[in-house]
């Protein structure tokens, strides 16, 4: 498998800040970095609630075992 962020060189951070501000200004990157640093990351749902159902159909084990098996009574 190939790793597709391969780099030859190492990436300098200085000379990738200063293409940036160049390309869209200082106030913006700034802004842009603190918005990104007090924005609450997204959570990703928790499938702990889910209905065995619900779990069944987007690939994940029962939450919890199933019913014994009775035998019909007859």
């Amino acid at each position: 498998m190939m790793d597709s962020n391969f780099h030859s060189e190492p990436v300098r951070l200085n000379e990738l800040l200063d293409d940036l501000i160049a390309n869209h200004g200082a106030i913006r990157v700034v802004r842009a970095l603190a918005m990104r640093l007090v924005s609450q990351r997204v959570r990703r749902p928790q499938a702990d609630n889910l209905s065995d159902h619900l779990r069944r159909d987007v690939g994940l084990p029962p939450g919890h075992p199933p019913p014994p098996f009775r035998e019909p009574r007859l």
